[in-house]
Formats: C-alpha cells, structure tokens, sequence
C-alpha cells in the first residue's frame, strides 16, 4: 500500500516475504530480499522471552537489538533507494 501510493519501497518491505523464504530454506535469497530478517527475529525471540519469562530480566537484550535492527534497517533501506533505484 505504501509503495502504491507513494511509489517507493517503505523501510520493511520485503519482510514477509523474505520470511516466507526463509521458511521454503533459502536463507541468503531472505537475506536478498530483507536483510534486517535475523535480527527482526531474534528480536522477537527476545521480546517473546521478556513477556513470558519473568524471572530473568531481558530488557536490556530487548533494546540492544531493536537498536540493531534499527540500524540494520536503515542502512539497508539507504543502499537500496541509492543503488537499486
């Protein structure tokens, strides 16, 4: 929807797909498609972890990597606007 309206790429496009490969077993055609998929899912590992387990404390782990992510995204999403269109 973003890209129809705005006729570029938003800064997660390619997740679902990417994570659809990644399922089918081509880890480096995911990491093609949406390079942020790792660290968006150990990221979601860890969030699963903060809400569930409640005797270690992973809040630290949790804004560690969504800073990562953040920065994963983002360089990625400069590359592409800059060398793919």
């Amino acid at each position: 929807m973003f890209k129809q309206t705005f006729g570029i790429d938003c800064i997660g496009c390619g997740t679902q797909r990417s994570l659809n490969l990644l399922f089918e077993g081509n880890f480096i055609e995911a990491f093609k498609m949406f390079p942020a998929i790792y660290t968006t899912l150990l990221l979601g590992l860890s969030i699963v972890l903060f809400i569930f387990d409640k005797k270690r404390n992973y809040q630290k782990i949790v804004i560690s990597l969504a800073l990562i992510n953040a920065i994963v995204m983002i360089i990625s999403y400069v590359y592409k606007m800059k060398f793919i269109y």
